[in-house]
């Protein structure tokens, strides 16, 4: 396969990480729990209310897991996918944030 050949199945590959549910697909939350727990002291430090700790820390972990599995950053990422499936994750891990956001209100 020639260069011209690689570059143009990375684009497409690019194309379908752009347009497919990205999120869902690849990252696991198996991962993202114990990063939200790692994270949990400066993003404290560095938001205003619950509901922004909540949602930077969640998101922090994802991009972290993102990176570690595949390299790439947020700027890479479709933006308007990452909100909604951050705020889920978010949402899921509600206890465990509220928890973390209690014993550093302390």
């Amino acid at each position: 396969m020639n260069l011209q050949e690689n570059i143009h199945k990375i684009k497409s590959m690019m194309g379908l990480i752009n347009e497919s549910n990205f999120f869902h697909r690849r990252v696991d939350l198996d991962k993202v729990e114990p990063l939200i727990g790692m994270h949990s002291d400066q993003v404290f430090y560095e938001t205003e209310s619950y509901d922004q700790f909540k949602y930077e820390l969640t998101l922090r972990a994802v991009e972290a897991v993102i990176y570690q599995d595949f390299g790439l950053g947020w700027e890479q990422l479709p933006s308007d996918e990452e909100i909604e499936f951050v705020t889920n994750v978010s949402n899921m891990f509600e206890n465990k944030i509220k928890k973390l956001y209690k014993s550093h209100k302390r």
